[in-house]
């Protein structure tokens, strides 16, 4: 047909000179258009592909929990004044490298130095009057011996003594305040490091009748740098100090660095509702580019899991449009009864070690996954099963649809959380232990395997196939069984639906499993 199509075209340019005249100019426009219409719907699909495909590979798997935070000395010192008066020598400034006593700054001594010659002076004539006092005292023992001065007149005699002797060690404690006032002029600093602010000038007057003024701050050692991220309070139960992080500053992002979680705060922060918790990270500063200040984007590494077979998420995502292939899918796992995720799902624990997963094919997700975790690890009774499960439930019925990456995880865990405060109200004495247990961090963790159906070219034409995943992050999930390493598993492409289901690639049975990255 194309053939004709061309000779037909090619005997109309022929006749050009006399053809393209009137009518025949109509002619050659509609047979073009129809050539083009014809290759537009005939020729497109010779150049198909039918369907994408990714193999099973073998690499690294990944967990981490992504947060911000900014980079801080470890060690910083506010250098200020607890003394007042005009600032007259400034002898550093910003970067300035200081030893432990350095001269920072002088105030104005002229007042500290009188108020030393006025107690100097006082301390003087309070040294005189005790003079007299004690010659009176001794003259009086002396009339006391001989019969002339009686028990009260003795009594009197000695008590002046004393108030001679208090008077004067007041006068000598207004001297050494006054010297150590006229010291504390002299700003110096307190340890070795870097002036990384300052902020007093020349002439600049500094009060300090309340508080002590900051006139300078000095980072320790900037070899060294601490960031103080914000983790969200549904990621911090997977957070221990000890864990590797990585994490990038915007001045260098096509560099990677790294540290370690060195504290993990108790103390939450609400803000807007959301409680949050601050995870102290060290790490080193080579060649000191890292200033105090930048943000860095870190990725906290709960998990990682070296040279294991790993299947693409995409693929636990696909589901082929043909409805004989879904119902093969659908008999394979069982007729659909493990989609739904809830305590009574498939998902069995297996592995110590491991923290999650994908979630189930049914909407529900990893929530269910956790429903049944909790279930199992605080020893639930079918009455508190049903509680929960209903719990579970109307959680997620109240928890917005849509959200995706740590959204969605985050949503997840207060889904989580609901469901165990639902439920604690219930639990016996021994489920209470097992319950500080569990929010504590202790006890080995389980990995959670699912099955899933994912879709495989058999000579050329997809097949199901039931295979047994892992943890999982943002791009993979771990395969334990049902495919090897190089087998093309197919994430995308195939013919259109002529007639799709409704309930999209997600529905209950489909064969796939929604993957929640971690």
């Amino acid at each position: 047909m194309f053939a004709d199509l061309k000779q037909k075209v090619q005997e109309l340019w022929a006749k050009r000179p006399g053809f393209l005249r009137g009518r025949g100019l109509w002619v050659a426009g509609g047979v073009l258009i129809a050539a083009l219409i014809a290759l537009n719907l005939f020729g497109a699909k010779s150049d198909e592909d039918p369907y994408r495909t990714a193999k099973v590979s073998t690499g690294a798997i990944t967990r981490v929990v992504s947060a911000t935070g900014t980079l801080q000395p470890l060690v910083s010192a506010n250098v200020g004044a607890t003394v007042s008066g005009p600032v007259t020598e400034v002898l550093v400034d910003f970067n300035s490298q200081v030893r432990a006593g350095q001269v920072l700054a002088r105030l104005d001594p002229t007042p500290f130095q009188q108020r030393i010659v006025q107690a100097q002076a006082t301390l003087a004539q309070q040294q005189a009057q005790l003079a007299v006092a004690e010659s009176d005292y001794q003259r009086y023992v002396l009339l006391q011996q001989r019969g002339f001065a009686s028990e009260q007149l003795m009594s009197q005699q000695r008590a002046a003594r004393d108030t001679a002797r208090a008077a004067v060690a007041q006068a000598q404690a207004q001297v050494a305040t006054a010297r150590t006032d006229l010291d504390r002029s002299v700003i110096r600093s307190p340890i070795d490091g870097v002036v990384v602010d300052r902020q007093v000038n020349v002439g600049q007057p500094v009060a300090s009748s309340l508080q002590a003024a900051t006139l300078f701050i000095i980072a320790q050692d900037l070899s060294r740098l601490q960031a103080n991220i914000t983790v969200d309070e549904a990621d911090i139960g997977d957070v221990r100090e000890g864990q590797n992080v990585r994490f990038t500053v915007d001045a260098f992002p096509d560099r990677e660095f790294e540290g370690r979680v060195s504290q993990v705060r108790q103390q939450g922060v609400a803000e807007s509702g959301v409680v949050s918790y601050t995870v102290v990270v060290e790490a080193d500063n080579p060649g000191r580019q890292l200033l105090p200040g930048m943000t860095a984007n870190a990725e906290i590494v709960l998990e990682q899991r070296e040279n294991v077979l790993r299947l693409p998420n995409t693929a636990l995502r696909f589901r082929p449009a043909d409805p004989e292939l879904v119902a093969q899918g659908q008999a394979l796992m069982g007729g659909g009864q493990g989609g739904r995720g809830g305590v009574g799902g498939q998902a069995q624990a297996q592995q110590p070690g491991a923290g999650g997963g994908p979630g189930q094919g049914g909407g529900q997700g990893r929530g269910g996954r956790g429903v049944t975790q909790i279930a199992e690890t605080l020893q639930l009774n079918e009455q508190q099963r049903a509680a929960a499960q209903t719990a579970f439930d109307n959680a997620m019925a109240a928890t917005p649809r849509g959200e995706g990456g740590g959204d969605r995880r985050a949503a997840m865990r207060r889904v989580r959380d609901q469901v165990i405060r639902e439920i604690e109200p219930t639990l016996t004495a021994e489920q209470q232990q097992l319950l500080a247990q569990m929010r504590a961090g202790g006890g080995p963790r389980q990995e959670v395997r699912q099955q899933a159906v994912v879709w495989v070219l058999r000579n050329n034409q997809p097949a199901p196939v039931l295979v047994e995943i892992g943890v999982a992050d943002n791009a993979n999930a771990l395969l334990h069984g049902g495919l090897s390493e190089g087998d093309e598993a197919i994430i995308g492409g195939g013919p259109p639906a002529e007639n799709r289901q409704q309930g999209g690639p997600m529905a209950p049975g489909g064969g796939g499993v929604r993957i929640r990255g971690t």
